[in-house]
């Protein structure tokens, strides 16, 4: 299981230490790059503990409670499927979701990691009760710059979406939620993600596109809370994902 994976103090494996019959050049890379870099040199596909001090590219576990989103919403019904997934699937399928799906985080002013992508992953994850950290790559360690720096270096990255749950915005960051707990729900963004299911759009790998498709539909597609309507409401924008005023949007099939 994620939050089971066994790492020792060192961030590295058992089988990973050095042996008693390592050359003696090997120990003296290693003990440079400590002096070097202040940490040991870490393989591609080591997994450590969370360190504010991690470079680019670590792979990294990380309590799903220290996360702080770049986000106000989420889909819930997006969630709860995928937490009922989740907790169907054996430790090893489990394993290899979460690679799949692999959450990135930037490391910010005082060593606080955000989440910029997987913010329904890790609430999934925390509402099927399997797991309370998650798998990481760090795309950036901005830790020590200014509030103000590291937020402008978010928005040139398009890392952060300052719109709420009902769309409007942008919103200011301190009003960003704390926790992915705290996320508000947006069943416009949960309606886009059935859509992509149902093949009206393909995947896409830009932060917050399906984002843009929530306020598309948001406008066209109304949700009504009677048994049978939100399936009449996929039904609904999955004809008009196809529509010529939809070509602009990311992941758009004519």
């Amino acid at each position: 299981m994620l939050a089971m994976r066994k790492i020792l103090v060192s961030g590295r494996p058992a089988s990973d230490r050095p042996s008693p019959d390592m050359p003696r050049w090997c120990l003296l890379v290693a003990a440079l790059s400590i002096l070097v870099w202040g940490s040991p040199l870490v393989a591609a596909s080591d997994v450590v503990p969370y360190d504010p001090a991690l470079p680019v590219k670590s792979l990294c576990q990380v309590p799903i409670e220290r996360l702080r989103p770049t986000q106000f919403a989420v889909g819930y019904r997006e969630v709860d499927e995928r937490a009922k997934e989740i907790a169907q699937k054996s430790p090893k399928k489990l394993k290899a979701y979460v690679e799949e799906h692999l959450p990135l985080i930037v490391i910010g002013p005082g060593g606080q990691p955000y989440l910029i992508d997987g913010h329904h992953l890790s609430r999934a994850l925390l509402k099927s009760g399997v797991a309370t950290t998650v798998e990481a790559r760090v795309e950036a360690n901005w830790r020590e710059l200014s509030q103000p720096e590291f937020w402008n270096k978010m928005k040139e990255h398009g890392w952060v979406y300052l719109y709420d749950n009902l769309g409007q915005g942008p919103q200011d960051v301190e009003k960003l939620p704390k926790t992915v707990t705290e996320l508000t729900d947006d069943p416009y963004r949960a309606l886009a993600w059935a859509v992509r299911k149902r093949g009206g759009l393909d995947k896409t790998h830009g932060s917050f596109d399906e984002f843009k498709w929530a306020n598309f539909f948001r406008s066209r597609v109304p949700i009504g809370s009677q048994p049978g309507d939100y399936d009449r409401a996929v039904k609904a924008a999955l004809q008009i994902s196809h529509s010529p005023e939809a070509k602009d949007l990311p992941g758009y099939e004519r």
